[in-house]
């Protein structure tokens, strides 16, 4: 069982905050006897903020701890201090400090830190648990043995307090479960059942899932059986396929025996083709021979003759076609050297225009340069005068200009640095007279204050010298007054007139003694009433300083908009209801500011995204685009490409039918040898030659023509290549060129207008979100406003109720002494007391 020992209070109500006041508790039992209004409640009530930290009713505003007026001080340190027997019978220590600081207009408490600790023993040092006043508040109760509850409800119950089990049903019953702590099985119960549903609910669900697994496993079973089947199916299936396979490699190689055969078939047909056409062509070369060809009915030897004669023309020709096709070849060779210089001289040609055009503007911005400066410095310059003499007179006049600025700027710098030399010079003089200025204001400061001691001292002298006249004035009227009293009294110093005031003074005398009697039993009934007394006189200054904050409060500018003068506003809780529901508006708006800044940052981030892609594709695509137009560039030159294109098409064309028709005179010539040297005879007319040298002039020359036909259709097959390979690099180009023109005429501008789009759309957004935050920022510094007018409010209403409970103490204070006896404080009697003595002296 736990034991309090002794308790130190200090600053507590009427608790000395200077001193320290210790109350020792025996056993078996303590009695604190006193009068009213001596501390006796304040013993209990310390002992119930030392074991559970709960303040009194009531003692809100510093009540609780000493008013720091009646000390004249700002602050007031309250502690209390409880010596105990823990329920293991250790002794403990606890402190616990609270300040409460005087304003000009409020008092601020404040609670310090406490410390609860074991005391120090013979085998054991002092301990210290916990200084935090939330952990003293729980383990001051675990270390009593007893429930908090209990320490505030029934061992240190508030006497204002202490009618709680004559409360509600409610009230008692929710006081009752935290005594015997009925709540902590009612919430086991709860938490009991809330498992039990919790499982209930679990079970029904887990047989749920028993259930859904038992149908799984059943088809998990059929699912193994078509398993089953479906892998003997697929043994079947792979067996068939792998003879497929077997029979599709017989009958591969039967199909390339085949192929091959259809390609010697066509060969052979386009043999029999090429042999038809050239017996067509044959035909038709005899026929046309038969009709131009005239029968010369001439000798052996003549038609000799004549055949050496044509040979030797047909030798001449031959070596001058070969001449001249050496010459022609010459000359290609040099017409594509000369197509690749002019080609290069052309380039050169736009470099030098594209650099003329640069130099002509850059010239065009000189002279605008030129006479933009002229008209800065006011240069004058001949207007017939041509730009390059321009330039030069222009760049001579600046020249002129910069030279002489330059020579004023160093006047101008050799003057200032005089300048600054002097001022120098001056400013040290200054300095030197400022430092003689002060050294004499020190001195005269000095022989000023011990003037002002003087005339103090003499001033002294003289107010006691003038009190010293008037005393003696006084003095001087007094002894005045008391000659002519003297001589009214010696005047009417008859027997009967003495008898006479003397009995009157003794009246007088008896009267007096009646009134001082009647003061001090007055007095003395006062002194019983000490306490109500008391408490009347801190209720009025409670209430005088209560009024004092009131007025302070109802003072603010702010406030006087939510007074209650107006109809909506008869009722003072009313004003604090509109402003906790502008508080609510205000709430809400900011939210809704909130909600809008994050949609408005969440679109302006998407916004965001889709610009960065849109320039990324725009820079990726004007790249391309560029790569491409300079391969179409290195490519074709600067001719157009659709032209290039199908000029190649046409020489592919024309080397083709060359070809074609090399290859037949080819086979014609190979016929006509072959007829010749068979039959001996004209393969044209079929007329036999007389001459055998005829013949083989014949056979000759066609064999030279024979002969040259496979080089001219090789170098004619080597022109087909290149075509071929120059027509395949324009057709590479064909999608690159269709691009290229969909770039330039949609593409470039659809996406800068999106770019610009999305350009105009983020700053709009960037607007929106900067005039959100703009708005919640100012919604934001109103709410603070109506959090402070409503904190002032509700102290309004605190201090208007507060005033009204004291008017109401301070009218029951009053009707109660006013029943009981005089109103007078004991000051007062002791005044009136010495007044009636003064006069019974007298």
């Amino acid at each position: 069982m736990s034991v309090l020992r002794k308790l130190l209070i200090q600053g507590i109500r009427s608790f000395d905050p200077q001193n320290q006041d210790i109350i020792e508790f025996y056993a078996p039992l303590t009695i604190i006897v006193g009068q009213n209004g001596c501390g006796k409640t304040t013993i209990i009530e310390s002992l119930k903020y030392i074991t559970t930290g709960e303040l009194p009713p009531n003692s809100k505003g510093g009540a609780f701890i000493h008013d720091p007026k009646l000390v004249g001080e700002s602050e007031v340190k309250a502690q209390v201090k409880l010596r105990f027997y823990n329920a293991s019978q250790r002794s403990m220590t606890c402190v616990r400090s609270m300040l409460l600081t005087q304003k000009k207009l409020t008092v601020t408490q404040k609670t310090l830190e406490g410390a609860l600790s074991f005391d120090s023993t013979a085998t054991e040092d002092k301990v210290s648990i916990s200084s935090r006043c939330a952990d003293l508040d729980a383990m001051l109760p675990e270390q009593l043995g007893v429930s908090k509850a209990v320490l505030e409800n029934v061992i240190f119950c508030h006497q204002e307090e202490s009618n709680w089990p004559l409360a509600e049903a409610s009230v008692l019953k929710k006081k009752f479960d935290e005594i015997f702590a009925a709540t902590r099985y009612t919430k086991a119960l709860e938490s009991i059942k809330t498992f039990r549903k919790t499982q209930a609910v679990e079970i029904r669900v887990q047989r749920g899932e028993l259930k859904h697994l038992e149908e799984k496993k059943t088809k998990a079973g059929s699912v193994r059986t078509d398993l089953g089947k479906a892998k003997q199916s697929i043994e079947s299936y792979t067996l068939r396929i792998n003879l497929a396979l077997s029979q599709e490699a017989s009958i591969t190689a039967q199909i390339e025996a085949l192929t091959e055969q259809l390609q010697e078939y066509m060969s052979l047909r386009t043999t029999i083709e090429g042999l038809q056409m050239s017996l067509e062509q044959k035909s038709a070369s005899y026929k046309e021979l038969e009709a131009n060809t005239v029968v010369l009915d001439v000798s052996d030897e003549e038609l000799e003759c004549m055949y050496s004669e044509v040979t030797k023309k047909i030798e001449s020709q031959g070596s001058d076609t070969q001449g001249r096709r050496d010459e022609r070849d010459s000359l290609k060779s040099e017409l594509s050297e000369a197509q690749s210089n002019m080609y290069s001289i052309l380039s050169e040609i736009g470099h030098l225009q594209a650099a003329q055009a640069s130099l002509e503007e850059k010239i065009v911005n000189r002279l605008a340069a030129v006479d933009e400066l002229c008209k800065t410095h006011a240069i004058t310059i001949d207007v017939s005068v041509d730009g390059e003499k321009k330039v030069d007179e222009c760049s001579a006049r600046l020249l002129d200009l910069i030279t002489g600025a330059n020579k004023e700027r160093e006047d101008v710098q050799h003057e200032s640095e005089a300048e600054e030399k002097k001022l120098q010079l001056e400013v040290d003089g200054v300095q030197q007279k400022i430092y003689s200025f002060k050294n004499t204001a020190e001195m005269c400061d000095t022989q000023h204050g011990s003037n002002m001691a003087e005339i103090a001292q003499v001033q002294s002298k003289h107010d006691s010298l003038l009190v010293g006249e008037a005393e003696v004035r006084k003095v001087e009227l007094e002894l005045q007054s008391e000659n002519e009293n003297l001589a009214g009294i010696n005047e009417g110093n008859s027997e009967t007139t003495y008898n006479e005031n003397a009995k009157k003074k003794r009246l007088e005398l008896v009267g007096i003694a009646e009134e001082i009697a009647r003061l001090n039993a007055e007095i003395s009934h006062n002194n019983m009433q000490a306490d109500t007394r008391a408490k009347l006189s801190l209720k009025r200054l409670e209430l005088e300083r209560k009024q004092s904050r009131l007025d302070g409060l109802t003072k603010n500018a702010e406030l006087a908009k939510w007074a209650p003068n107006e109809q909506n506003f008869a009722d003072k809780d009313k004003r604090t209801v509109a402003i906790a529901n502008a508080i609510q508006v205000k709430k809400d708006a900011i939210a809704e500011c909130k909600r809008r800044t994050k949609e408005s940052l969440n679109a302006l981030s998407s916004t965001q995204m889709r610009l960065k892609l849109a320039q990324q594709s725009y820079d990726k695509q004007s790249a391309d685009i560029a790569q491409m137009k300079e391969r179409i560039t290195k490519a074709c030159g600067t001719q157009e490409f659709d032209t290039l294109y199908s000029d190649a098409q046409a020489d592919l064309h024309e080397l083709m039918e060359m070809a074609g028709h090399f290859k037949s005179a080819s086979s014609m010539y190979k016929a006509y040898i072959q007829k010749i040297e068979t039959d001996h005879s004209c393969p044209v007319c079929q007329r036999e030659w007389n001459n055998k040298d005829d013949e083989q002039k014949i056979v000759s020359k066609l064999r030279v023509d024979y002969t040259s036909a496979p080089t001219e259709l090789l170098r004619i097959e080597a022109d087909i290549r290149e075509s071929e390979s120059r027509l395949e690099e324009l057709s590479s180009l064909q999608s690159a060129v269709r691009q290229t023109k969909s770039w330039d005429k949609e593409g470039k501008a659809d996406m800068e207008s999106q770019i610009s789009e999305l350009t105009r759309s983020v700053e709009t957004q960037s607007m929106t979100v900067d005039d959100v935050d703009t708005e919640s920022v100012v919604l934001s510094t109103e709410l603070d406003d109506l959090v402070v007018l409503l904190s002032s409010s509700e102290e309004i209403d605190g201090l208007q109720n507060a005033c009204n409970d004291l008017v109401r103490q301070i009218g029951s204070l009053e009707h109660e002494l006013r029943a009981t006896g005089s109103l007078k404080t004991a000051e007062e009697l002791q005044k009136e007391i010495a007044g009636h003595q003064a006069q019974d002296a007298l």
